[in-house]
């Protein structure tokens, strides 16, 4: 077993490198979509060879953090992908199964983070892991709950109610420059007290505070030329 879990580890590492290298070049030419295209690509594989890999690393070793960001960041990155596939969803364009599927997972998985990081919270069940795992019930508790609104926000872009005619590009931002926030928090927090030795909280809120901005100025710069639409 301990083979399986270096020869993820490995995979792991490679693959979540390429993918930091891979988002920043699809962020550096987002305004050129041919050279965009192939980075993106790059990303998107490597992010759900992470995933993968992660979850069996993380389920493995009882580590929370990594569990819980893995799903959270895939989920913004598979939807973000998928987004590029359902551009007419506000005319007569169905969802695919595997849309519903995506949700129906994801959203199970993020209720579960929630009821999780509830008893963890509550500490009425000393079993779990040691009882008083406040740290890791506010983890879990912040991961299902952002995990849901993005459920939310999904299922109902999927039902066709949307806003702007570009709703697919903005998902599409959103979504994997979300996805790329999560990436380098969990590299920041799993390597700082090995490599990197920046203050905590620097490591944790690092990546937001720089790219949320971005998320901001690239979704309100599409949204004023997008045409609107009347919402269902």
């Amino acid at each position: 077993m301990e083979t399986f879990i270096r020869i993820s580890l490995i995979i792991h590492v490679l693959a979540g490198s390429l993918a930091l290298f891979a988002g920043l070049g699809a962020i550096l030419l987002r305004n050129n979509v041919k050279s965009h295209r192939p980075f993106g690509k790059v990303y998107f594989w490597c992010m759900t060879v992470v995933f993968i890999t992660a979850v069996y690393i993380s389920s493995y070793k009882g580590n929370i953090f990594l569990f819980c960001v893995s799903f959270f960041t895939y989920y913004s990155c598979l939807t973000a992908f998928r987004s590029l596939k359902l551009k007419k969803l506000h005319v007569d364009q169905k969802p695919h199964w595997v849309d519903w599927g995506i949700e129906a997972l994801f959203g199970i998985t993020h209720f579960g983070f929630v009821c999780f990081g509830v008893l963890l919270l509550s500490g009425k069940d000393k079993s779990i892991m040691g009882g008083g795992m406040t740290e890791f019930g506010v983890i879990c508790l912040v991961f299902g709950l952002l995990g849901l609104n993005g459920n939310r926000q999904s299922i109902k872009r999927l039902r066709g109610n949307v806003e702007h005619s570009n709703y697919w590009l903005l998902a599409h931002i959103g979504g994997m420059l979300g996805s790329y926030i999560g990436a380098i928090t969990a590299f920041m927090v799993n390597n700082n007290n090995r490599f990197i030795h920046l203050p905590q909280i620097m490591a944790w809120l690092g990546p937001a505070v720089i790219l949320v901005p971005l998320i901001i100025y690239e979704v309100s710069r599409f949204k004023k030329k997008a045409v609107l639409l009347q919402a269902k």
